[in-house]
């Protein structure tokens, strides 16, 4: 059985804790800025990943590092560039393969608030960035941006952003189709 972390959207950077698979390496984590974001722990099992912005780097650009541990062990470090703030961070066993992926979102400050999202996946004691499929053609129409992340149904990613007026779209991610489908509006939005 998995456990599920439940939507959580966050408008601010947040430190992420998670643990990983099994390493030699043991060492302390890099200094986070607290300027730019607060303290978030989340875990899969016994993995676990810290996000840091390091201290010299502006929140709205610059880079992070996710430090993957298991126990005291640090698993793997992998270091993204980003254009924007961190904002949702979050864990879910998309591909019920038993373990956890995870996830990193971006959002500028700008009125568009576009970003990136970020995914991470524990394959047999390595941590690997998985390729998360953009949204289609078809999907993109009247895209302005502000996308939301969360967990909806048994483990599945969503996506949601405003479309014209008070219209919201809705997607879910295939994880088995590298793709986003439509889906009804998840009953956890308020």
């Amino acid at each position: 059985m998995h456990r599920r972390t439940p939507f959580v959207v966050f408008s601010t950077a947040l430190l992420l804790t998670a643990v990983g698979a099994c390493s030699a390496e043991r060492r302390s984590p890099p200094v986070a800025d607290a300027a730019c974001f607060g303290t978030r722990v989340l875990s899969f099992e016994d993995l676990r990943a810290e996000v840091f912005i390091p201290a010299a780097e502006p929140c709205e650009r610059g880079t992070f590092s996710v430090v993957f541990t298991r126990g005291g062990d640090t698993v793997a470090t992998l270091a993204e560039t980003r254009e924007g703030t961190v904002g949702f961070i979050g864990i879910a066993d998309l591909n019920a393969d038993g373990r956890g992926e995870f996830f990193v979102a971006t959002h500028t400050a700008d009125s568009a608030a576009r970003g990136a999202l970020f995914g991470y996946t524990d394959r047999a004691g390595s941590i690997e960035r998985f390729p998360i499929a953009p949204l289609d053609s078809a999907q993109l129409a009247g895209y302005a941006g502000h996308d939301r992340f969360g967990f909806g149904g048994v483990d599945q990613l969503v996506r949601a952003f405003p479309r014209g007026g008070a219209d919201t779209v809705w997607f879910g991610y295939s994880f088995a189709q590298n793709r986003w489908r439509s889906v009804a509006r998840p009953n956890w939005v308020r």
